[in-house]
């Protein structure tokens, strides 16, 4: 099967807590475990249909303020969740973005694959 995707994804856990925008509310806490310029994979404890819109706010390490924004369920399977991020500031965006190539700039160095690139 072709890769799909337009950006590069980071397994770099990051701390979330989200909303579901619907009647009855889910709340939840979670870890989104990996993360890309426009979405994230998260682990659920419910299921959540696709086309749930969920709020989110994501903690940064080592940032005193959470990064806010708005996703869409692409797919769901099990307990895993696709996020289609549909509202995020460019700024917040740059925040995780930032931290999480740090993030995989560091464990990618301690691979015997980093010195060959």
């Amino acid at each position: 099967m072709a890769e799909r995707r337009k950006h590069l994804r980071f397994n770099t856990p990051l701390n979330i807590e989200y909303k579901t925008l619907t009647l009855n509310p889910l709340f939840g806490k979670t870890l989104a475990k990996d993360l890309s310029r426009e979405g994230m994979r998260l682990g659920v404890e419910q299921t959540l249909p696709v086309g749930t819109t969920l709020e989110i706010s994501l903690a940064v390490p080592g940032d005193n303020l959470p990064v806010f924004a708005t996703g869409k369920v692409a797919w769901a399977n099990g307990l895993d969740a696709g996020l289609k991020l549909t509202k995020i500031a460019q700024k917040d965006r740059a925040r995780i973005l930032e931290y999480v190539y740090k993030e995989w700039l560091k464990t990618s160095k301690k691979s015997p694959f980093a010195e060959a690139v």
